[in-house]
């Protein structure tokens, strides 16, 4: 039953990742099935493809996505979809255990335009810092580039602080969960 809805996923040190639910959005783990949704959740977003990439999404930026994830042990792709059914209405791209064993890194949380400021961001990042917390994790680091200073806003909303910077204007916001 729950199990066949959300399965078990153990990263490489040997820590089962339990469902990442709340109570209107759950995250499904990315596999070929799921890559349509995906990649109409990036078509869903173009405002945010034309500030970081300068153009829409690729016709298999979805695809290119989830095959990258899947050459990397550390990384989890969602799509983020109705608790009661329908079509996904974001993507989040995670990176276990970096840079360090116990820290989380978001790379992308993104919804589209049309399910945005609807408290789906809130929901599913209260739900993956539980399911962290369950397994050990005791931070998670967010990335925002400068060119994206509403993504910036939710997250030091939620309770995340930039903890440095990279070269490329990206700040890496945190927050300690546990």
């Amino acid at each position: 039953m729950a199990q066949d809805r959300h399965p078990v996923v153990v990263d490489p040190y040997g820590t089962e990742l339990p469902p990442i639910e709340g109570a209107r959005v759950r995250a499904v783990p990315a596999t070929a099935a799921v890559v349509p949704q995906i990649q109409a959740c990036f078509e869903g977003a173009p405002d945010y493809f034309a500030r970081t990439e300068g153009a829409p999404a690729g016709a298999d930026a979805a695809a290119r996505l989830v095959a990258d994830a899947e050459g990397d042990e550390l990384r989890r792709v969602y799509a983020l979809v109705p608790v009661l059914g329908g079509p996904a209405v974001g993507v989040l791209d995670l990176y276990l255990h970096h840079p360090e064993p116990g820290i989380a890194h978001v790379s992308l949380l993104l919804f589209r335009e049309s399910c945005q400021g609807l408290g789906y961001g809130k929901e599913i990042c209260a739900a993956l810092e539980d399911a962290l917390v369950r397994c050990g994790y005791r931070t998670v680091r967010a990335a925002v580039g400068d060119e994206n200073p509403e993504a910036r806003a939710f997250w030091e909303r939620i309770g995340y602080a930039e903890v440095g910077r990279l070269d490329r204007g990206v700040a890496i916001l945190e927050r300690p969960i546990a």
